[in-house]
């Protein structure tokens, strides 16, 4: 009879593992691959969660507040700007005005020596005339060099803000309050005014105004 061997096929001597498979030691072994502490920590992944939350959170807190800083600081140079501007202006305002004070004070040598001048007569003497006249006009274009200026008067319209008013001549053949003489001589200095002019104006006898009598039976007309 044939031998029970020579009808294997073969391959039939291929161990069967399908009882292995229900073992538990080689499932733990397959479990302990895929995570060694045994389970998935949810608790830590919560907590890396958390973390990176936090940190993203710090982040847009530090990104205002550097938005914060940078706008505090373009405002605090723009300020500064200003405060540069500022006191370059009221440097250059006090270097150009620093004399007006001093041409203030000046301004009545100026009216002595055209008093002198107007005053003077073929007695005085020539030379002693000639002698003045230089000493006048020496100051006169100092200071006029420092920025000092004669306001214009005769023949102009009586401007209030420049000239001051104290008498008043019948004219018709002016416009009304054409100035007629100057009584004392206005200033600039630069273009601030140091002191306005005295001059005399012109009236028209058909321009309206009030005339009051005086004490000497005398009609005078009030410059208002």
């Amino acid at each position: 009879m044939p031998d029970e061997k020579d009808n294997e096929l073969p391959g039939d001597d291929v161990i069967d593992d399908s009882s292995d498979n229900n073992d538990p030691d080689k499932e733990n072994i397959h479990l302990e691959v895929l995570d060694p502490d045994g389970e998935v920590n949810s608790l830590e992944l919560a907590e890396t969660a958390n973390e990176i939350m936090e940190l993203e959170k710090k982040l847009l807190d530090l990104r205002r507040e550097r938005n914060e800083i940078y706008d505090r600081l373009l405002r605090k140079q723009a300020d500064f700007d200003n405060y540069r501007k500022r006191a370059e202006k009221d440097k250059k305002e006090f270097q150009q005005y620093a004399l007006a004070d001093f041409m203030l004070e000046l301004i009545p040598v100026l009216d002595n020596f055209e008093r002198a001048l107007s005053h003077s007569d073929e007695q005085s003497g020539s030379d002693y005339r000639k002698g003045v006249e230089l000493i006048y006009k020496q100051l006169r274009d100092a200071l006029e060099k420092k920025g000092l200026k004669a306001i214009e008067t005769e023949g102009q319209k009586f401007d209030p803000n420049f000239h001051e008013a104290i008498a008043r001549e019948m004219n018709d053949n002016l416009p009304e309050n054409t100035i007629l003489q100057e009584l004392q001589k206005g200033y600039f200095y630069r273009d601030r005014l140091l002191r306005p002019a005295m001059v005399k104006v012109s009236h028209r006898s058909d321009a309206q105004d009030n005339y009051v009598h005086s004490g000497n039976g005398e009609d005078e007309e009030p410059f208002n």
